[in-house]
């Protein structure tokens, strides 16, 4: 009986076997291990591997009995993702020098080309050169700075691919997921962790729980960039199905809601009353407000997602959302 007495692998050290099937596999498995331990003798096994066949035992026997079995909580197991890609666009110039992350190389050239574009009048006269930059963003950024990057002294860019290192193990996850409670929660915020840009090839991030989030301006986008990392976020964060709950707020206004207690998906009640007739649309919009997935506009009777603050009317109307009473 060898196969019972193989070295034992931690999660850390690859992943659990149990991901390469599904369930009705696993529950085959578990019922042919206890028919064979029967035949067996018990001292070929170890502790850990005895307890877990006479817990499945007694799973199979309470099955016959029409009896619920009382066990340890049960969990999902999640394998680890492959590690990703991510690249990293340095600009400079003499007044400038700024770094953008993309999440592929042709999106960090479509950038710099938009760059490249805004200051083709820097070429323009030269041997060769367009009065109009072309439209391919690799051969206008390849004649702007040139084949060596040597045509702009002054200029130059840097652009290269930098792996998303993800945690190598497969999560362990209870099928009852908690999210942490207050005091568990109000000890992560105080643990927190800021990480400031420290050379030209990284951007500055806060660390809550494993979650990275980084904030930061984009001069390239003419706005103030917001990305948040979950795949780092530490286990207990971490629902069976492997999403981390994420609630994204701007000013008052939520535009971001998967939370536990998240609104229902505002595009599937667009979906349904496109697809609805007059009558129809009058009973999903009536459920829809009895379920607190709408709300009405007291003064211009326009119906608004429950995450909105105030009202999103078409007109200047934003009344603030009436409060419940109880």
């Amino acid at each position: 009986m060898g196969i019972f007495n193989a070295a034992q692998h931690t999660p850390e050290e690859s992943p659990v076997i149990a991901t390469f099937f599904n369930p009705l596999d696993i529950e085959c498995l578990v019922k042919t291990a206890v028919e064979l331990w029967e035949e067996i003798d018990p001292s070929d096994l170890s502790e850990h591997q005895q307890d877990m066949l006479n817990r499945a035992r007694d799973a199979m026997f309470a099955e016959h009995a029409g009896q619920q079995p009382s066990f340890p909580e049960a969990v999902s197991l999640i394998s680890p993702r492959s590690a990703g890609q991510a690249w990293m666009l340095r600009r400079w110039d003499r007044h400038e020098d700024v770094v953008t992350l993309h999440g592929d190389e042709d999106s960090a050239l479509a950038d710099l080309a938009t760059y490249v574009r805004g200051v083709w009048d820097n070429l323009v006269g030269e041997a060769g050169v367009s009065e109009q930059p072309p439209t391919d963003d690799r051969e206008a950024v390849r004649l702007y700075y040139g084949p060596e990057r040597d045509y702009q002294p002054d200029e130059g860019y840097d652009l290269y691919a930098k792996e998303i290192t993800r945690r190598g193990r497969t999560r362990i996850v209870p099928l009852n997921y908690r999210f942490p409670g207050e005091d568990e929660s109000e000890q992560a915020n105080r643990d927190a962790t800021f990480h400031p840009q420290i050379d030209d090839y990284d951007l500055p991030c806060v660390e809550v729980d494993g979650v990275l989030v980084f904030s930061y301006l984009d001069p390239g986008a003419g706005a103030v960039r917001v990305s948040v990392h979950l795949d780092s976020a530490e286990d207990r964060l971490v629902r069976p199905d492997g999403t981390v709950p994420l609630r994204v707020e701007v000013e008052d206004n939520v535009l971001l809601d998967d939370s536990a207690k998240g609104a229902p998906k505002q595009d599937l009640l667009n979906k349904l009353l496109d697809a609805a007739d007059d009558r129809q649309e009058q009973a999903i919009r009536e459920a829809a407000f009895v379920a607190g997935v709408l709300w009405r506009c007291p003064t211009c009777q326009w119906d608004n997602p429950d995450e909105a603050a105030c009202c999103e009317g078409p007109g200047p109307c934003r009344v603030p959302k009436p409060k419940k009473t109880s």
